[in-house]
């Protein structure tokens, strides 16, 4: 009797497990990596990559990981890490074989603008793109290094071209100026970087950035007609010495970044629990507009002397407009403004508040005057940010933007009254830099955000804080 039961039981089960099983074989496609009417190779619809077959590469990808070959390539989610369409778009632009235009200038090491055709000299030279504010570059540098280490006495010259900062307010830095104000940025650079590569330097009016697409930390091989040999549209030390063995064979060492010990840094972004002022910004994505500073740039030695200078412009704007403003010519203003790392100065607290002051003859603005929250800390060097309501710009009418503020430098233990002017012209600027949480990914930073206190390592100058 007790086996009859079991046996029921146990056909009983069988049955519901052959239903169950087979319900969810139902319920499943075939596992066929081809989605109907594609050829083989090629990859889902939609997703924005073209296909690769077997034993293909993806454009501006080496075979070989940065860490085997001169330098370790990042991991994880950064740009260099995926192929996007842009990086297919800038294989197109410059196929093997596109020369250089002999009009494209810029600066030499000796800080004299020429054709960029004049500084290959060697058979072959090597041009990499970035900036301060640059993840990518921050972190492929290194690998970079690492090659030139091994090729620079085999015909090859190897260049760092200093562009407009990718990416204002990381690391606390800000777009420069004047020409003398990149300048300063390049030498902070070399000290900052450790780099042994010597620096070009992209002109204000950004035609080497322009030329190359906006692209802020690619990398070109020429010959010596200014050919292209060699492009990648990010730094990768492991497509670049791939490269340059095929044209100049195989150096006898084998440097790699972590050989060189170049330094580290910590990420951008300061969290709102250490901030001293709420950060301000327009709704949705904020468009920077063209502005000018007011005066004359010093000499290099004057803005990096530490020594306090009247006409040094230690505080930069960055003016950002939303989209209404841009559309209709009235809507919200950003008025950022932060003090210029590189010159070494900070906010006196012990002192009246930074105060602006709007000029507008084209425009209605609201409020036209206003002073930051005075802090009970006595210096720092966070931004002053304002919102301004702005009505019937008149897009051919520039406003004037005045900031009065104190200066200090405690290792010098200066103190001094400043006045800046600034003009804002009602025109995107393409060459402003995408700044995390407000022109680029708009409200994200998870809790954190940009132009926080200086911090050791990342660029502060000494007695800026």
């Amino acid at each position: 009797m007790k086996r009859s039961i079991i046996q029921v039981l146990y056909s009983f089960a069988t049955c519901i497990a052959i239903v169950l099983i087979s319900g969810t074989l139902q319920a499943q496609p075939p596992q066929d990596p081809r989605q109907e009417g594609q050829e083989f190779g090629q990859g889902p619809r939609g997703s924005g990559q073209r296909g690769y077959g077997p034993g293909q590469r993806r454009p501006g990808l080496g075979r070989r990981q940065g860490g085997q070959r001169g330098g370790q390539a990042s991991r994880g989610g950064g740009p260099r890490d995926r192929v996007r369409p842009r990086d297919i778009e800038f294989q197109e632009k410059f196929p093997i074989g596109t020369e250089i235009p002999a009009d494209l200038k810029v600066y030499n090491v000796d800080r004299e603008l020429v054709p960029v055709k004049s500084v290959m000299q060697s058979k072959y030279t090597v041009i990499v793109g970035g900036c301060l504010t640059c993840p990518a570059y921050r972190s492929s540098y290194p690998e970079i290094e690492a090659v030139a280490r091994d090729f620079k006495d085999r015909g090859v010259d190897f260049y760092f071209l200093y562009q407009s900062l990718a990416h204002p307010e990381n690391w606390g830095f800000v777009q420069p100026s004047s020409i003398e104000d990149r300048f300063a940025q390049v030498d902070h650079a070399k000290e900052l970087l450790r780099t042994q590569i010597p620096w070009l330097t992209d002109p204000m009016d950004n035609q080497m950035k322009t030329y190359f697409m906006g692209t802020p930390n690619s990398q070109f091989v020429f010959d010596s007609s200014g050919k292209v040999v060699h492009r990648d549209s990010w730094g990768r030390g492991s497509s670049l010495r791939e490269s340059l063995e095929s044209l100049v064979g195989k150096p006898e060492t084998l440097t790699t970044a972590v050989d060189l010990n170049l330094p580290r840094f910590e990420r951008h972004l300061t969290p709102e629990s250490e901030m001293l002022l709420e950060r301000v910004s327009v709704e949705g994505k904020a468009v920077p507009l063209r502005v000018e500073s007011g005066g004359k740039s010093n000499p290099v030695s004057a803005l990096r002397s530490i020594e306090f200078n009247q006409s040094n412009r230690y505080v930069k704007l960055r003016p950002e407009a939303d989209q209404q403003l841009i559309e209709t010519r009235s809507g919200k203003l950003y008025l950022g403004f932060r003090q210029d790392p590189v010159l070494g100065a900070s906010w006196n607290n012990l002192a009246s508040p930074p105060e602006y002051k709007i000029v507008a003859e084209g425009a209605t603005v609201s409020p036209a005057t206003g002073h930051s929250k005075r802090l009970q800390v006595e210096s720092d060097n966070e931004p002053r940010e304002f919102l301004v309501d702005v009505k019937d710009w008149d897009a051919d009418k520039p406003i004037s933007v005045k900031i009065q503020y104190f200066a200090c430098n405690k290792e010098k233990g200066w103190c001094k009254s400043v006045q800046q002017e600034f003009t804002v012209w009602l025109d995107e600027d393409k060459s402003a830099g995408m700044v995390n949480g407000r022109s680029h990914f708009p409200g994200g930073g998870g809790g954190a955000r940009q132009g926080g206190q200086g911090r050791p390592g990342a660029g502060q100058r000494p007695g800026g804080r």
